[in-house]
């Protein structure tokens, strides 16, 4: 038998803080984008962290973030790239 055990969330290149409102917004278009799944306790949509960490990182099937580094790292002008190539993606996606 083995153990499942909790990935540390702050080793996560997505690792968020909710009172960043770019973080906020980067999560919104995650899941207007499709990145997205049910909370497991309150059955709510959020965003698939997983898939916005993959997308960071440069090894999602969606393509690459324009700035590599964790969400906790970057400054405001980053946060703007990473929010307007989230913006495109949606757009080429309903377009």
């Amino acid at each position: 038998m083995t153990l499942k055990t909790k990935t540390d969330r702050r080793k996560l290149w997505s690792y968020f803080d909710l009172k960043n409102k770019k973080h906020m917004a980067i999560l919104s278009r995650c899941i207007q984008y499709g990145w997205s799944k049910d909370h497991p306790v309150t059955g709510k949509e959020v965003a698939n962290l997983g898939q916005l960490d993959a997308w960071l990182r440069g090894k999602s099937k969606s393509g690459q973030s324009p700035v590599k580094k964790p969400l906790a790292e970057m400054d405001t002008k980053e946060l703007s790239l990473v929010i307007s190539a989230l913006d495109n993606m949606i757009l080429k996606k309903y377009s």
